[in-house]
């Protein structure tokens, strides 16, 4: 009896000493891991670990840049932890939606994800930009830059006697303001345009400006035909009626500019040319990009 107790005994405190070693091979391994990542995220100069993933200084930095803080650590330690807490959400919330494969589902994520891969490829490399290339590529592309000529004019608008007959804007919507027409253009004969305007315009959805205008401003007003009409008009010259929306325009045609291709006109553009330039080279990089993916990936194409 006492023989089998000792033996229970003896098997118990092997079991002890067993346990007790164990447990403390546990801890100096939990200690050494512990150490070993805390030396890990120190190489790496992180501010916390999310679920592995590591929220690095240089990234934390960059989070705060463009939220527009200007930090100083020693001064802002409760604003630092409010910014990080923040990272921390929205990493959460990032490897949720990568769990939810939103990336794949949601239209709207993946548009808002191929938008900022082609930005980052585009910022990757910034264009490098020198005079020499700003002239080749203006040169080259001159048609693009020719200046639209600039004209002047003056209006008279008349309204349709009947804005709701569908023979508005015809010879026949013409003919039943002849008399006002004729008397209108009888006064021009001995009087300044502006008096008549002042007499007879009829125009109050929009005011035309009385000053020099591209043609392609006056087309946004008139469209292309209109302005095409305007601009063939010789100085001082009055148009014939023009019908337009519910009425018809008289125009007289005050001046008349196209302007000249020279080192004022390239200087007061360039601004624009090096915006076309760039935008250029950040499709033509996006277009290699795309080629170097597709090279380098296993596609298959079915049929429809």
């Amino acid at each position: 009896m006492i023989h089998a107790m000792t033996k229970i005994l003896n098997k118990n405190s092997l079991i002890f000493i067993v346990a007790i070693i164990l447990g403390i091979a546990l801890i100096f391994y939990e200690t050494i891991s512990f150490n070993n990542e805390f030396l890990q995220l120190k190489n790496k100069k992180a501010v916390a670990l999310v679920n592995d993933v590591v929220i690095s200084e240089d990234q934390f930095l960059k989070y705060a840049s463009n939220l527009g803080a200007d930090i100083q650590p020693e001064d802002d330690v409760e604003i630092l932890e409010l910014l990080l807490e923040r990272m921390i959400e929205e990493e959460l919330l990032v490897q949720r939606g990568i769990e939810l494969d939103l990336h794949k589902k949601d239209i709207g994520v993946r548009k808002e994800m191929i938008k900022q891969v082609i930005d980052f490829i585009i910022q990757v490399e910034k264009n490098q930009v020198n005079e020499e290339d700003i002239r080749d590529f203006y040169n080259e592309n001159i048609g693009k830059y020719t200046p639209t000529e600039k004209i002047q004019f003056q209006s008279i608008y008349i309204n349709s006697l009947n804005k709701e007959s569908v023979l508005l804007g015809t010879e026949s919507d013409l003919k039943t303001l002849q008399p006002k027409l004729l008397k209108l253009y009888d006064e021009l004969k001995t009087t300044d345009f502006l008096e008549i305007k002042s007499k007879f315009d009829e125009n109050n959805f929009f005011e035309v400006p009385n000053k020099l205008i591209n043609i392609k401003d006056c087309n946004l007003l008139f469209g292309k035909s209109i302005c095409n009409q305007i601009a063939s008009l010789n100085l001082d010259e009055v148009s014939e009626p023009i019908f337009f929306d519910n009425g018809y325009f008289i125009f007289k045609l005050v001046d008349r500019i196209k302007q000249e291709i020279d080192e004022k006109y390239y200087n007061e553009i360039k601004e624009k040319i090096i915006f076309d330039y760039n935008n250029g080279l950040d499709d033509e990089k996006l277009k290699n990009y795309l080629k170097y993916l597709k090279d380098n990936s296993e596609i298959i194409r079915y049929t429809f």
